[in-house]
């Protein structure tokens, strides 16, 4: 009936809509009364019965020792909204509070060992551009074949890829990269000085994930707008510093 549909827009549920109005046509009534007229079963009617009382739409009294329920003049519906609206006002500075913090706040997410790690290389996928800083070599190494399936997918997603790379990654993981990505890769060998360290670095998006993939292998994805924003910048600038030793000179990334 339309009464039902429209105090939906109440935020009671169907059952307690028919409780409700049950009660207040039939005035004084008892949970076997009310469970059998509402086609509720009783367990349930007491639940919703207690709802209905807690909300103030109806009221508890005993007959003849026994629990009866009567509802409460329809006006108890503006009363009941208007109390949780002076809830709301009154917990709004610290709720408002709360999501100020939560806004600038970033989320933390660990990976333990090299199978939940593959999982951080899965998610950077989902995006336009990926940054990255490590050893082709030791990723390649630890696991060939999802080496080449992470650059297959990379390719297939469309991804571009900056690449600030070891230099012993050029005998291990380069050529694969370039024959796989092609046009979709654009590296830069880090000086010779800096040795192949057992780490990952990656950016994308408002993510940041920071991968160890010697054992102990674990990474760790940072997801922070201002921190993603930093490190696009950290990169930029070691990439501007950098100069290509072999192949020919890559242009800039535009971050």
């Amino acid at each position: 009936m339309a009464l039902e549909q429209e105090l939906l827009g109440l935020n009671l549920t169907k059952s307690e809509i028919k409780v409700y109005l049950y009660v207040l046509e039939n005035g004084l009534s008892t949970p076997p009364e009310i469970a059998k007229g509402t086609s509720i079963a009783r367990t349930n009617c007491y639940n919703i019965l207690g709802s209905l009382k807690e909300n103030g739409l109806i009221e508890q009294q005993e007959k003849n020792n026994r629990k009866v329920y009567i509802a409460m003049d329809p006006e108890a519906l503006l009363r009941s909204i208007q109390k949780k609206q002076e809830v709301i006002e009154r917990l709004l500075p610290d709720l408002r509070a709360l999501h100020a913090t939560q806004k600038n706040k970033p989320k933390i997410r660990f990976y333990d060992g090299f199978e939940q790690v593959k999982e951080i290389y899965w998610q950077a996928m989902e995006t336009d551009k990926l940054f990255a800083i490590g050893s082709t070599k030791k990723l390649a190494e630890q696991d060939p074949k999802f080496f080449l399936a992470f650059e297959k997918v990379l390719k297939d997603n469309h991804v571009m890829v900056f690449d600030l790379i070891t230099n012993s990654s050029q005998q291990v993981g380069l050529k694969e990269t370039q024959e796989i990505l092609k046009e979709l890769y654009t590296f830069k060998i880090l000086p010779e000085k800096y040795t192949d360290f057992p780490t990952d670095i990656l950016v994308w998006n408002d993510h940041i994930a920071l991968i160890t993939l010697s054992e102990p292998i674990f990474g760790t994805i940072i997801t922070s707008p201002l921190l993603a924003q930093t490190f696009r910048f950290i990169f930029e600038m070691i990439w501007d510093g950098t100069k290509q030793v072999m192949y020919k000179e890559t242009k800039n990334p535009s971050i």
